[in-house]
């Protein structure tokens, strides 16, 4: 059996399900250049509010139009964004067991400047798998000499990026692909197409009701590396 990717857009902290696709394929690959999609997950996530509601946590950008590549968007340094960042994690300061080790985290992420917003977020990514005690990615789409890259069918990426590396024949994407990657147009090119969904299986958050799918900081806000490494490894294939 030949080699797994994995392909996806940078996101900010991301949620469960993207450790999942990262830390279960033989080659993860951030999609750094493709294009910043506003109302997304590249540049904000959900955390939960000091009334224990969910809200949102948001790095802001300068102007950019929809097809700007997110390793282009600049970030709005004249914000004091992180600070409000921290600000917000009032929930967790009163009742996350790991709070000063995860916001040590964000302190760490926020100490350098960023020449992009997918710079940013590879390396809130990075700092996570580093706690988790696991590798950070090797590779970046940008990295990957394409031709007509602006010309590729959304539903082609998975086929051109796993042919680009030697053995591999099986690409692994996040449980929304199933919308738009065609299984037939995979199986044409001679290669498998997996769609890993994570059970997002409950944890105690110290509220009234569980919240799934929030941001990763959630989720070490309560839970040991090992536990998170556990939820991680919880998924089935689709």
């Amino acid at each position: 059996m030949g080699k797994s990717v994995g392909l996806h857009q940078t996101y900010f902290f991301p949620y469960l399900g993207y450790f999942t696709i990262m830390n279960n394929v033989d080659i993860f690959v951030y999609a750094d250049s493709l294009q910043y999609i506003k109302q997304g997950w590249v540049n904000r996530n959900r955390i939960i509010s000091e009334s224990g509601q969910v809200q949102y946590i948001n790095v802001p950008i300068k102007h950019a139009s929809q097809k700007t590549p997110a390793n282009e968007v600049e970030i709005d340094y004249d914000k004091p964004w992180e600070e409000a960042i921290i600000n917000k994690l009032w929930y967790y300061k009163k009742k996350a067991p790991y709070y000063n080790e995860v916001v040590g985290i964000l302190e760490q992420l926020f100490s350098k400047k960023y020449d992009s917003i997918a710079a940013l977020t590879m390396e809130s990514t990075n700092l996570v798998q580093k706690w988790l005690g696991r590798e950070a990615p090797k590779y970046k789409l940008s990295d990957i000499n394409l031709e007509e890259h602006d010309k590729i069918m959304r539903d082609e990426w998975g086929i051109i990026v796993t042919n680009h590396f030697p053995d591999a024949d099986t690409y692994r994407n996040a449980p929304g692909g199933i919308k738009f990657y065609d299984r037939l147009k995979y199986g044409f090119a001679g290669m498998n197409i997996e769609f890993l969904q994570n059970r997002l299986r409950p944890y105690d958050q110290k509220n009234d009701e569980f919240i799934p799918g929030l941001s990763i900081i959630d989720v070490m806000m309560f839970n040991t590396p090992e536990e998170v490494n556990e939820m991680i490894s919880d998924y089935y294939v689709l």
